[in-house]
């Protein structure tokens, strides 16, 4: 039998730049602190026992292009951005350069971007300001016009200086050499270049690093650019930043790896000294970073989107809380004495970003940050949408149009579609249902490793017979082709108000109920391939409490199945071992709900929305609770979070948690509330990136073992004999190590990693 490897993803060593969606309007976050209740400064309860303080920060009016690795700086009232990278992520071109220069008054809402003088574009350029004029310098060009033409690489040595005044540019003395991938800062009247390297031609192989660091004096320019010795290593895609009178030098990308060095040079002395290492949060950390300082504080951030200050005594780098939307390949710039923006970049909620977040420093320590804001979709949908969080955006399908609770007339349910774009508080119509749908479960099938589908099964609508009851559809969207269309395969009985979640290259649907038809809660366990394949139904794993319009989440390979209506709001939390197949029991939350909205951060149980029990009536639930999976324990976060998210649904985006709902006023209206549950939150340390090292033998991954697993044919979780056929049931004899006769997911996968026969 064939021993198979598993090819690891190549970093890219040319200068790469994101691209991402358009913000739309300005829009406010509040940064929600906790005081003790002697405290006057606060009059609203946030928390039992404590009042909340609420500091303003925004989202400013967005860059017009999707841009990365472009030049930013601040100047008087107005933001500048100078060209940078808007094409595909991998794309090289002349093509693929933004060519604008503009600037905008970014605390004006009303103030949109300015057209002005252009110099010529580049990606990974720097630009500077020593208060009065503003500074480009170096950036990547390329010679080849078009991105489908092979790339043909050209590193630049453009200096030179904008007059605000005049809207024009002058040529300064040029770099020494080309460069780019670097960063520069001003100390006093010197400006400082360092890192990057001199990128020329089809390739990075011969590229020559920039090891030394440049100074010029703005008041001596017939003097030109002086070489002077660097810190001992090379570095890119750095970032730089003037602080108490010295040049400080970020991390960066190296030949082997990541860096997560600070080294600092001090002009009066010539003499290069060490400042505490970047903080090890992710593997990423020290690469793309970002960094300035004002209001006497030295600033950086990158991947995690955690913004950290050097300490007074400068031996750490203290924790300041996070950006509302983490990211990397930004541009960090003061916007006063203890406010921050955050310009463009990646982030790992809305992916690609052209956004421009304010981040406000408090002497406080935030207990969450929210954003908040609105968009008109022009839906009649009121509320029983099946929602889903895919691919950096939200698909809203189906609903209901009365603001009856239970109105299921033909009328009442909706067929229309639509698309939220986080990023740009954007949203797009797409085509309409099959059939309208209401309280549908909508999941991600990844069909295989380069093509996924939405799917919606179930829910409630019309029959065929013109009654109102349960659905046994499954309907199939292509997010990419925007077309609906209806699944071969049907529930084996019809349902609604049920979960699922796509597990082991699976679709899996647990509960919910036959509606209209006297068929009661729903037990089982369903399990589809996600193809033409019979979904089936799972052999002795039944709920162990009948429940609907529960929540469920995944978490570390257990399902926890939270609150639902059963004989009553059900009490009990059950969790389903998924390699086992058994279920136990865990700590129920606070708070028994119906309709609850569940989502997991790391391992880590949210729970918010839904309705509980108050004076023998429904009531909304309101409280944030979390549960600690590794400690079985609920603690409220939030007793009452209805002021920002009423009775919105909650799911995970990234590392945030995203509420949504039509608004119960407004017709059309949909609400968004973005929260960072944990601002203070410090990650494990991570190890270094490297881009050496072996990284063994894995087998085909995942593909072989899904493969030969859909010969589980009673979908027991296990391979028997009879199941492999002659030909391969020779495999149990080598990977059956527990020696039951059959191979389950785990010994197949080890069998497929370890290539044997």
């Amino acid at each position: 039998m064939k021993k198979y490897f598993l090819i690891a993803m190549a970093l890219c060593f040319c200068e790469v730049a994101l691209a991402a969606p358009v913000l739309q309007q300005s829009e406010e976050i509040s940064t929600v602190s906790t005081k003790s209740p002697d405290d006057t400064a606060s009059k609203e309860a946030l928390v039992e026992d404590k009042e909340k303080v609420v500091s303003t920060v925004k989202f400013h009016r967005p860059m017009k292009e999707r841009l990365t690795s472009f030049g930013a700086a601040v100047l008087g009232e107005y933001l500048y951005v100078f060209s940078g990278h808007d094409g595909e992520a991998h794309g090289f071109g002349k093509d693929q350069l933004c060519n604008h220069f503009r600037r905008i008054k970014f605390d004006d809402p009303k103030a949109d971007w300015e057209d002005l003088a252009m110099h010529d574009p580049a990606q990974s350029v720097a630009l500077v300001s020593d208060g009065e004029y503003l500074y480009r310098i170096g950036g990547l060009s390329f010679l080849n016009a078009d991105s489908s033409e092979k790339a043909n690489f050209k590193s630049t040595d453009y200096f030179a200086r904008y007059d605000v005044e005049k809207n024009e540019w002058k040529s300064l003395p040029s770099l020494p050499s080309p460069r780019s991938s670097l960063d520069a800062a001003v100390v006093g009247r010197k400006v400082f270049v360092a890192g990057g390297w001199n990128l020329q031609g089809e390739g990075s192989r011969n590229a020559e690093w920039r090891e030394n660091i440049l100074e010029f004096d703005l008041d001596l320019p017939e003097a030109g650019w002086k070489e002077v010795e660097g810190p001992g290593y090379k570095s890119r895609a750095i970032s730089t930043a003037a602080y108490n009178g010295k040049f400080y030098l970020f991390g960066g990308i190296q030949d082997r790896g990541m860096t997560r060095k600070v080294s600092v040079y001090d002009p009066e002395s010539e003499s290069w000294s060490e400042a505490p290492e970047l903080v090890a949060d992710n593997r990423m950390a020290g690469f793309a970073t970002s960094s300035f300082a004002t209001g006497g504080k030295l600033y950086v951030t990158g991947y995690s989107g955690i913004v950290y200050a050097l300490s007074e005594d400068e031996k750490e780098w203290e924790h300041c809380g996070r950006l509302m939307y983490p990211r990397f390949f930004l541009r960090l710039l003061p916007a006063g004495d203890n406010r921050l923006l955050a310009v463009g970049g990646s982030s790992n909620i809305t992916g690609r970003t052209a956004s421009i977040e304010s981040f406000e420093i408090t002497d406080e320590t935030p207990d969450m940050r929210i954003t908040q804001w609105s968009v008109d979709f022009g839906g009649k949908a009121k509320h029983s949408q099946s929602l889903l969080f895919a691919n950096n955006k939200l698909y809203a399908f189906g609903g209901n149009a009365s603001r009856r609770a239970h109105d299921f007339s033909e009328d009442a349910f909706v067929d229309e579609s639509f698309v939220f774009d986080l990023e740009s508080r954007s949203c797009e119509p797409l085509a309409k249902m099959p059939q309208p749908v209401q309280s549908g479960l909508a999941i991600k099938n990844r069909k295989n490793s380069e093509h996924s589908e939405l799917v919606v099964a179930g829910g409630l609508g019309i029959k065929e017979d013109g009654e109102f009851g349960s659905l046994d559809t499954v309907y199939s969207f292509d997010p990419e082709g925007e077309t609906w269309q209806e699944c071969s395969v049907k529930l084996p009985q019809p349902r609604a108000m049920f979960h699922g979640f796509y597990h082991e290259d699976a679709v899996w649907m647990i509960g919910g109920s036959d509606a209209g038809h006297g068929a009661g809660l729903d037990r089982s366990v369903l399990h589809w391939w996600g193809d033409v394949s019979d979904i089936a139904t799972l052999p002795n794993v039944e709920l162990p409490n009948a429940r609907r319009s529960f929540g469920g989440v995944v978490v570390d390979n257990k399902y926890y199945v939270i609150g639902g209506l059963g004989d009553g709001i059900v009490e009990q939390l059950d969790v389903l071992d998924l390699e086992s197949r058994t279920w136990s029991e865990a700590a129920s939350p606070e708070k028994d709900r119906v309709f609850p909205t569940v989502c997991a951060i790391g391992s880590k149980i949210y729970l918010y929305g839904g309705f509980c029990k108050v004076d023998g009536h429904f009531a909304p639930a309101t409280s944030l609770e979390v549960f600690d999976t590794a400690e079985n324990k609920w603690t409220t976060l939030v007793d009452d979070l209805s002021e920002y998210c009423g009775t919105m649904s909650m799911m995970a985006a990234g590392d945030r948690l995203l509420f949504y709902g039509v608004d119960k006023e407004k017709d059309g209206v949909a609400n968004f509330v973005v929260l960072d549950p944990d601002p203070q939150f410090v990650p494990v340390k991570a190890e270094t990136m490297s881009f050496g090292g072996r990284y063994g033998r894995r087998g085909r991954s995942s593909e072989d073992v899904k493969m030969l697993m859909r010969r589980d044919n009673n979908r027991d979780g296990k391979l028997d004999a009879e199941e492999l056929g002659s030909r391969l049931n020779s495999l149990i004899a080598d990977g059956d190590k527990n020696k039951d006769g059959a191979l389950d997911r785990a010994e197949v996968k080890e069998l497929m990693e370890s290539g044997s026969e």
